[in-house]
């Protein structure tokens, strides 16, 4: 078995012009992704199209992911071993879990047997998705609130944003035109932290 290194943010991706089924895989980084490759080959992904991320589960980016899901399209399959593999705690299962199913892309947790197609799976993405409600319900109360406080104490809140709307629009459409995320970082003086996080939130939101 050869080991998978390829990677999303180096030359752009090539997709099939019909639905793929890719893999998933991360590991704490020093750890052999030997057995997750094992396991997707088992459930017939092909190697060449799983891939591997290498991160520690606490941090809240993981750039092969975060690149990966917005290049799912309706119809594509998206098989893991487990849910923690993907997701990096509970509400990031609600909300991604939720983006997911919601653009029509199945989900195939193998070790675990959920799949969102099936009698179960839907039950349970149907569930997510009024966590996901709820917590954009709370995200937007305690905005508010902490906004209103601001003003008691005589600050308008806030902190200002890195980019304006015009050059977030450009840092996308310059990354699908094929730029990597590290020129992207540099060109626009942020941290690739922040270009991977708005790359994400431009798939969860297509009017940014």
């Amino acid at each position: 078995m050869t080991r998978n290194n390829r990677r999303l943010d180096s030359p752009v991706v090539e997709r099939a012009a019909g639905p793929m089924t890719v893999g998933y895989v991360r590991t704490v980084i020093g750890q052999s992704p030997v057995t997750q490759i094992s396991t997707l080959l088992a459930a017939d992904v092909a190697e060449k199209d799983i891939y591997v991320e290498r991160a520690n589960g606490h941090k809240a980016a993981w750039p092969e992911r975060d690149l990966l899901l917005p290049r799912l399209r309706a119809g594509d399959t998206l098989k893991i071993t487990r849910l923690d593999r993907l997701f990096y705690s509970v509400q990031n299962l609600v909300v991604l879990g939720t983006d997911i199913r919601n653009r029509g892309v199945r989900l195939h947790v193998v070790e675990q047997q959920i799949d969102s197609e099936s009698l179960d799976g839907r039950d349970l993405f149907g569930m997510l998705a009024t966590l996901a409600d709820l917590n954009a319900q709370f995200v937007a109360a305690n905005t508010n609130d902490g906004l209103a406080s601001a003003r008691v104490r005589g600050r308008v809140g806030g902190r200002p944003p890195k980019l304006n709307d015009h050059q977030i629009q450009d840092l996308i459409q310059q990354h699908a035109d094929g730029a990597r995320v590290p020129t992207l970082a540099k060109k626009f003086k942020v941290s690739q932290a922040t270009v991977y996080r708005l790359l994400n939130l431009s798939a969860l939101d297509p009017s940014r």
